[in-house]
């Protein structure tokens, strides 16, 4: 099958809904306010300074972490040796549940990319709330579920075979999780450097791709961040 063309994607963008896009990830996938004040009763605070390992891809753990404050940033390092961002962690948001659960080895690289506060939740407590509190539960595995579709979105876009399809999924997946609505369309925080991770390319090749996006009048690349345009009114 022959890919889209550019001019393709840029229709599909333009017949998207952007104002979903400029719902943020952590909106949809934080706790909510009865099951985070739970948490927060059977946690332990720790900080972590900006660079820091917080977990290790393989590591054994027993403790699901409840950011607080900050951003953390998940990534997976590929065979040849290569950085593959994943996502950011944003406050509200809980990770280490699976891996908790099925007590197996954390399956990314989890590091601060800002100065963060991380709620520590040991395994025997969290198992102790669940049981005792249903809603708690359903809310945990409504984080599971949305992990779970997370995870197929991103394999689809790594099975995308032209680099033009690969950048744009990854700008539609991380304007999910990792974006603010201004006034002409969808901010990503994000740089070049990372975008070019998440869509296992080089930088230069994105950049180049991103600079065609731009032409063609669907983005505008700022410092650290591209806005995804929002289609003039006729």
């Amino acid at each position: 099958m022959d890919s889209p063309s550019l001019h393709s994607v840029g229709r599909a963008f333009k017949n998207m809904d952007v104002e979903a896009l400029s719902q943020t990830w952590a909106v949809n996938s934080a706790l909510n306010q009865r099951s985070a004040q739970a948490l927060l009763g059977i946690g332990v605070l720790r900080h972590w300074q900006e660079g820091q390992v917080v977990l290790s891809r393989g590591q054994s753990i027993s403790t699901a972490l409840l950011l607080m404050k900050g951003r953390l940033r998940v990534s997976v390092t590929t065979s040849e040796g290569e950085e593959q961002l994943l996502r950011w962690m944003l406050p509200g948001e809980i990770s280490g549940l699976s891996s908790v659960f099925a007590e197996t080895t954390y399956p990314a690289d989890l590091v601060s990319a800002t100065p963060s506060q991380v709620l520590h939740i040991e395994r025997a407590n969290l198992l102790d709330l669940i049981t005792q509190d249903a809603l708690v539960a359903v809310d945990l595995l409504r984080i599971l579920g949305l992990r779970i579709n997370q995870l197929f979105d991103t394999l689809a876009d790594q099975g995308m075979h032209t680099l033009e399809q690969r950048v744009w999924a990854t700008l539609e997946r991380l304007a999910t999780f990792n974006s603010v609505q201004v006034a002409d369309g969808v901010q990503l925080r994000v740089s070049q450097s990372d975008l070019a991770q998440a869509a296992m390319a080089s930088r230069q090749r994105v950049n180049q791709q991103l600079r065609h996006f731009q032409d063609k009048g669907l983005i505008r690349l700022g410092y650290r961040n591209i806005v995804l345009l929002r289609p003039a009114r006729p």
